[in-house]
């Protein structure tokens, strides 16, 4: 588990929403820390998807694309 910043409620937010992306993609909170981390094609493109899904306005819009994602995801 991500370690909290206990007192910064803006800091301990953002922390549990970065390792709720992380346990989602199955990836270590790490991966979105370059430095930290060797990135590999697939960090690459997640975080590409993250940030495409995050310019999408309308919450229709967002659905639809969850619901893309998910459609590929079953076999």
């Amino acid at each position: 588990m991500t370690q909290l910043a206990h007192g910064h409620p803006e800091a301990d937010r953002s922390a549990a929403m970065l390792e709720r992306i992380a346990d989602t993609l199955h990836l270590p909170v790490a991966a979105f820390f370059p430095d930290e981390f060797e990135r590999s094609e697939t960090v690459e493109q997640a975080a590409d998807l993250v940030t495409a899904f995050m310019a999408i306005e309308t919450v229709a819009a967002r659905r639809t694309c969850l619901a893309f994602v998910r459609a590929m995801t079953r076999p």
